[in-house]
């Protein structure tokens, strides 16, 4: 049977899907910026502000994530939000007594612990916690969330291969084969380093997957070159009848079957829940948003009843 690549438009939240894109835009900017001294001048609103959002250079169609998580913090905090990038930051410390400091990425948290040196940190959406803070939450999501959709939509499946580029910490790594472990799937993890590899690996694993194979790529190792590898990807998953899903929504709009990402109002609460907190070590957002392809679920022979169509935040047709 011929495969065609699906294509897809939203049933509802048209715009909600591009959040996603945030993280691959992160994961950027957590591999190539320097962690390094910042030299610009300093920025009022964040000089004054009680609560302050460091974070990296956004490009202007990512700035409403930003907003989003600022949304979360003013709503849990009650307090004004000053937000600066890390080149907005004073070359010199501030007088931090009594502020709270929330930053994203593991660079921005390096720059504002040196800026803010009696303020604690709390960092987000960073992949260790850094040595020089106490708690934060993770860039990854709970591991459990994709198995159980992947279960629910796919109650066949014995397998699980993850696919992620190779710098994801071994931690996470073993989070995902436990979760896997507790619901009885077969576990496989193949890191990539280049886009070759990327390139030759999932074409490979997805082109001999079957229905009870579940294939988990990471949005980085797609977003190494998303336009060449999505359509056959999409394809071979299609002809095939094989479950292939992500952490990027954006993927799944243009054919993968589901994704779970960040809700990042909710991660602005919680992360305002933490400032106050005396807990340690790096944790899970409480809040997440499940978008499903229904063209591709129907392609590989997944009927959905409304009700449960109904428990997706997005569905595209």
């Amino acid at each position: 049977m011929e495969s065609k690549r699906p294509s897809a438009t939203p049933e509802r939240g048209t715009n909600r899907f591009a959040a996603g894109l945030i993280l691959l835009a992160i994961h950027w900017w957590l591999a190539f910026l320097p962690i390094a001294r910042p030299v610009a001048a300093p920025s009022s609103v964040c000089a004054d502000a009680p609560v302050v959002l460091v974070h990296p250079q956004v490009r202007s169609r990512d700035e409403h994530v930003i907003a989003q998580i600022v949304r979360g913090l003013r709503e849990r905090t009650h307090a004004a939000v000053g937000v600066c990038s890390i080149e907005e930051l004073p070359g010199s410390t501030l007088d931090s007594e009594g502020k709270a400091v929330v930053a994203v990425g593991e660079n921005a948290s390096a720059a504002a612990t040196l800026i803010y040196n009696r303020a604690p940190v709390v960092p987000i959406l960073v992949r260790q916690l850094p040595k020089e803070t106490g708690s934060g939450i993770s860039l990854f999501l709970d591991p459990n969330l994709y198995i159980q959709q992947l279960r629910a939509l796919s109650p066949d499946v014995n397998v699980v291969t993850l696919i992620h580029r190779d710098d994801v910490p071994q931690s996470f790594i073993d989070t995902v084969r436990a979760a896997a472990a507790a619901h009885r799937l077969r576990f496989e993890a193949i890191g990539v380093a280049t886009l070759r590899d990327a390139a030759v690996v999932v074409e490979t694993v997805v082109r001999q997957a079957g229905p009870q194979d579940g294939i988990w790529l990471q949005g980085r190792v797609i977003g190494m070159n998303a336009d060449i590898l999505l359509p056959k990807i999409v394809a071979s998953s299609w002809e095939r009848k094989v479950p292939v899903f992500t952490d990027e929504a954006d993927y799944v709009a243009r054919g993968l079957l589901f994704a779970v990402t960040h809700d990042y109002s909710d991660l602005g609460r919680s992360v305002a829940d933490l400032i106050d907190s005396a807990r340690q070590g790096i944790r899970y957002a409480n809040g997440v948003k499940t978008v499903l392809n229904g063209r591709t679920a129907t392609a590989i022979g997944i009927f959905l009843p409304t009700s449960q169509e109904k428990e997706f935040d997005d569905v595209y047709k």
